[in-house]
C-alpha cells in the first residue's frame, strides 16, 4: 500500500512538473516581447534595441522591443511583474525601477525581489563629478577641503530629487563630510543649463552625458564612480583612487522576467544574453554609449540588487529624502 501511494506521489509529481519541462525544452517557439521602460532612442533603449536583435537571432526568435514609458518606469514594471511567467514577456531592469523607486515609495506596486526573477546583469554606466571652469577645487580632495571651508557656497545639480544623481551626491556627503548644496532640477537639460551657466559648481551625471561637455571643455570632471578607470574617461581617476572607498556606483541595466518563470528559461535567456555580451562588435557598441558590458547571471545578479536595495535605503533614510 505505501509502494502504490509512493508512485502515485511521484506521479503526480510528474504530472505537474510535465508541462514546464516540456516549455522549457521547446523555448522559446514564438516571439518574446522585451519591454523597455523609457521613450524610444535614448540610451536604455538602444542597448536593449541591440541585444535584442543578437539574442534573438541566436534563439531563432525575435525579440521584439515594446516602449512603456511613464511613471519613472514603474508602469512597465508593473505590467511585468503581472505577466504570464513563461519567459516571453521580459523587463529591461535598472537600479533606478529595481532599487531605489521601491525605496522611495512604498506602495510602487510591485516588490523587487519577490515578483521578479533577475536574468542577467547586462552594463553599468559609471557617473562622473562635473565641475565648472571656474571652480577651483581638482581633485576629490580638493573638493571636499574647499566646500568645508566655503559651508553653503558650493551648490551641486541633480536632475532631481531621489535620482540616481541626487542619491551619489548623498553617499559622497555622507563618506566625506563634504559641505555641497543640493540644487535638485526637473531632469538633465535644465541641470546642465545650470551647471554651463555657472549657477551650479558641480554635478553627478553619467560619463556618456557628460562626454560632449567635456570635449568641448565647457566642465572638468573631478572623478568618476567606476570600480576601475572606465575606457570613455581613462585619464580621469575613479573616487576609490582618490581615498573615498565605497564611491562605487552606476546606472546598472539588466534583465528581469516575472516571478515563476521556469529555472531552465532563465538560465537559457541569461546564456544568450551573457554571450551577445561577450562579442567584441556588441561590447565596442556599449562602450561607445558609456556602457560597461556585465553578463552576470541570475544568483549573483540578485545578490548583486539586494545588496544595492540595502545600500540605497540607508543613503534615503539618513538623508531623509522625500519625493512628492
Amino acid at each position: 500500500m505505501q509502494l502504490h501511494r509512493l508512485l502515485a506521489s511521484v506521479l503526480l509529481v510528474c504530472t505537474a512538473l510535465a508541462p514546464a519541462i516540456v516549455g522549457a525544452q521547446t523555448f522559446p517557439s514564438k516571439p518574446i516581447k522585451l519591454v523597455v521602460p523609457f521613450t524610444p532612442g535614448g540610451s536604455q533603449d538602444v542597448i536593449g534595441r541591440l541585444l535584442a536583435q543578437r539574442v534573438g537571432e541566436a534563439l531563432g526568435q525575435q525579440i521584439i522591443v515594446e516602449n512603456q514609458a511613464g511613471a519613472g518606469g514603474q508602469i512597465a514594471t508593473q505590467s511585468v511583474a503581472r505577466a504570464v511567467p513563461d519567459g516571453y514577456t521580459l523587463l529591461l531592469s535598472t537600479g533606478a525601477q529595481m532599487a531605489i523607486e521601491p525605496n522611495l515609495r512604498p506602495n510602487v506596486g510591485y516588490d523587487p525581489l519577490r515578483d521578479f526573477v533577475h536574468v542577467a546583469h547586462l552594463g553599468d554606466a559609471p557617473l562622473v563629478l562635473l565641475a565648472i571652469p571656474s571652480f577651483t577645487p581638482n581633485t576629490v580632495k580638493e573638493v571636499v577641503d574647499y566646500s568645508k571651508a566655503n559651508k553653503g557656497k558650493v551648490n551641486t545639480a541633480s536632475t532631481g530629487n531621489g535620482t540616481y544623481t541626487h542619491l551619489t551626491l548623498e553617499l559622497f556627503k555622507a563618506a566625506t563630510g563634504a559641505d555641497l548644496t543640493h540644487i535638485p532640477y526637473k531632469g538633465a537639460s535644465p541641470a546642465f543649463s545650470d551647471l554651463l551657466g555657472g549657477a551650479v559648481q558641480t554635478m553627478f551625471t553619467t560619463t556618456a552625458s557628460a562626454q560632449p561637455h567635456l570635449a568641448s571643455n565647457k566642465v572638468r570632471a573631478i572623478a568618476v564612480t567606476s570600480a576601475r578607470r572606465t575606457a570613455m574617461l581613462p585619464n580621469v581617476p575613479t573616487f576609490v583612487e582618490s581615498g573615498v572607498p565605497g564611491l562605487e556606483v552606476s546606472v546598472w541595466i539588466g534583465l528581469s522576467a516575472p516571478a515563476k518563470t521556469p529555472p531552465a528559461v532563465v538560465e537559457r535567456l541569461g546564456r544568450e544574453f551573457a554571450a551577445a555580451l561577450a562579442r567584441p562588435d556588441e561590447r565596442e557598441r556599449l562602450a561607445a554609449l558609456g556602457v560597461e558590458p556585465a553578463g552576470t547571471q541570475s544568483d549573483a545578479f540578485t545578490q548583486m540588487i539586494r545588496n544595492d536595495i540595502e545600500r540605497w535605503a540607508r543613503v534615503i533614510k539618513n538623508a531623509n529624502i522625500r519625493v512628492e
